[in-house]
């Protein structure tokens, strides 16, 4: 109930921190910014529109085009706000899920039970996954064709269905016999695993999420080598692949 209660709370705020700046006046670098925007989803298009990856990008140009996504990157403060939240909200998650992962690695709080640690993280673990979450749909929703198209964040979106494999193989796989080594100061091998895997599928997540600010490899940055092209979904005209 409390972490319902949190998360309704959560999604007024950012609605409330919207509704308050989206009117304002873009400074003039939003301007550019969003002019650069536009120029990459005219210019850059799927092989004719084919396949999945046109159905996504077409669907996100009509996101970012929507009133919604265009008062978000323009706001003056909105934008800022919620990517402040979502750095808080992953500090708070990722700093709780590495205690736990060291718990079963075994290095850490070696005498107190895997259970006790779970009981004791599990909640405020949550509280900033559920955070993290809505506060990362807003940016996404915010610049939807950039971020579809870059690499960067097709990497954090790859990471994170493996980080969430993880989560489901131990807790319904080696956490279910918990019982039997919970007091244990160094658990068993698949929970070692479990807790290894998820410390460095967790850093790459939040390496390449802090990567997608750089644009190295945006569409409109051409001419790119083809095989990053290839990852992003990229098809450059003509003159600019010269």
């Amino acid at each position: 109930m409390q972490l319902r209660l949190l998360a309704s709370l959560c999604c007024l705020a950012l609605a409330l921190c919207y509704q308050a700046t989206a009117r304002t006046a873009p400074p003039p670098w939003e301007n550019a910014t969003r002019q650069i925007h536009v120029l990459s989803a005219v210019s850059m298009q799927t092989s004719a529109g084919q396949g999945i990856g046109g159905s996504l990008l077409a669907l996100f140009n009509r996101i970012g085009d929507s009133s919604w996504s265009v008062g978000l990157h323009e706001s003056r403060y909105a934008y800022d706000l919620i990517e402040s939240v979502h750095v808080w909200t992953l500090c708070l998650f990722f700093g709780l899920a590495v205690m736990f992962d060291l718990r079963l690695l075994g290095w850490t709080m070696r005498s107190v039970p895997v259970s006790e640690v779970a009981r004791r993280l599990l909640p405020w673990t949550v509280v900033g996954f559920v955070f993290m979450v809505i506060s990362g749909t807003l940016l996404f929703t915010a610049i939807p064709v950039r971020s579809y198209q870059n690499i960067f964040f097709r990497t954090k979106m790859l990471m994170l269905l493996l980080a969430g494999l993880n989560v489901w193989i131990f807790h319904s796989g080696v956490y279910r016999r918990v019982a039997t080594w919970d007091v244990a100061s160094a658990p068993p091998r698949a929970a070692r695993v479990a807790g290894a895997l998820s410390l460095v599928l967790w850093v790459c997540i939040v390496l390449s999420g802090r990567m997608i600010a750089y644009n190295w490899f945006d569409c409109d940055r051409q001419p790119q080598r083809p095989i990053i092209n290839f990852l992003t979904s990229c098809v450059p005209t003509q003159s600019e692949e010269h």
